[in-house]
């Protein structure tokens, strides 16, 4: 599954630091949307990954399928997943 955020940083050959800085966004703030921790792409990110050409809506429904699919990784890969499995 493909962060459409991690797509365009790469697509534009940055760093996620240099991203940040050269498009004055918090470094933190990048990194809550990468990580997931967001609801939605900020507003600001989305303008960004529009002026690379992506659409709005697409990444929104993009990087809201992709946090699903890391919830349900996270589940799968913790101890509770794996409880009442014979050992």
């Amino acid at each position: 599954m493909i962060h459409p955020v991690r797509e365009c940083i790469a697509k534009i050959g940055l760093s996620q630091n240099s991203f940040a800085v050269l498009n004055a966004i918090s470094v933190q703030r990048l990194r809550d949307c990468l990580y997931g921790y967001t609801e939605s792409i900020p507003k600001k990110i989305v303008s960004i990954l529009v002026q690379q050409g992506y659409d709005e809506q697409e990444v929104q429904q993009q990087y809201k399928q992709w946090r699903k699919w890391k919830a349900e990784q996270e589940f799968l890969n913790s101890p509770a997943a794996h409880e009442g499995r014979g050992a």
